[in-house]
Order: structure tokens, then C-alpha cells, then sequence
């Protein structure tokens, strides 16, 4: 049976859970993703882990957050003065928001709403976590050449 190259088109199934083992992104249920090694569409750690695997194979890639989502960063959680904002809706702690943050338009995490301000958290909601992913190969697609 063929063993897993760089270059290679793959089908792939993968589970993703937090630390405490919630599950946050499962393909089991749907289609498999496809996947061409090389060519920058995975984590470069999550390839490595697959050459010379073969189809029917799992392997499990532990991510610490520096090469998961990113470290939390205290100074993304930021408190703005409702002046400062255009929004059309009245926002609500847990709910995402696109905003200017550092001059650049983000998509954060609404932490505390009052009259005058909001505190938002512009760190990705996974930033500081440890990101286990179980990656099974369905198969190895037949090279194109």
C-alpha cells in the first residue's frame, strides 16, 4: 500500500477538542477534507505527522497555543468608548462583533457592555489552549502526472 509524500492529495477525516475534551470541529459525521500536502493548507506540524502514513491510518497531533491559535494576549482585551464604534445592534457579552482594533477590522468577542463603553476580547476564542487533533487518512487521491 502507498505511504503518504509531500505533493500528495489526501482525504482526510480530523477531530479537534479543547483540554477539557470538548469536541469543537468534527468531519467524521460529513465529507472528508480534501488536502494537498505542500501546498499550504494545513498546519506544517500536522504534514509531518502524516508522511509515510498509509490509508486507514490515525495519528494524533498535540498543539501547545504558540503553535495552535496563539498565546492569550492580555493587551487584545480592550474596553471602547461607544463613541468610538458604529454598530447597529445593541451588543451582548459572548457575542462576536467586527470592530477596528489597532486599525484593522476584527472580528471580537464581546466581554462587557455599559452605558458608555464595551470590553472586548480580540484574541481568537481559542488563543491560549492546548488543541488536540486526531487526523485519520481516508485515502491518498491518484497523482494528476
Amino acid at each position: 500500500m502507498p505511504s503518504v509524500q509531500d505533493g500528495d492529495t489526501l482525504l482526510l477525516h480530523f477531530t479537534s477538542t479543547r483540554p477539557d475534551g470538548e469536541v469543537f470541529e468534527d468531519t467524521r459525521s460529513g465529507e472528508p477534507v480534501r488536502v494537498t500536502l505542500g501546498a499550504n493548507q494545513i498546519n506544517p506540524l500536522f504534514e509531518e505527522a502524516l508522511m509515510g502514513r498509509e490509508p486507514g491510518e490515525t495519528v494524533t497531533v498535540v498543539l501547545p497555543p504558540e503553535k495552535a491559535y496563539g498565546k492569550f494576549r492580555r493587551k487584545l482585551v480592550i474596553t471602547i468608548k461607544r463613541t468610538k464604534l458604529t454598530l447597529d445592534h445593541e451588543p451582548a457579552p459572548g457575542e462576536f462583533v467586527k470592530v477596528e482594533v489597532m486599525g484593522k477590522p476584527c472580528l471580537v468577542t464581546v466581554l462587557d457592555v455599559d452605558e458608555k463603553s464595551i470590553t472586548i476580547d480580540a484574541n481568537h476564542p481559542l488563543a491560549g489552549e492546548t488543541i488536540t487533533y486526531t487526523i485519520t487518512i481516508v485515502m491518498i487521491l491518484p497523482r494528476a502526472d
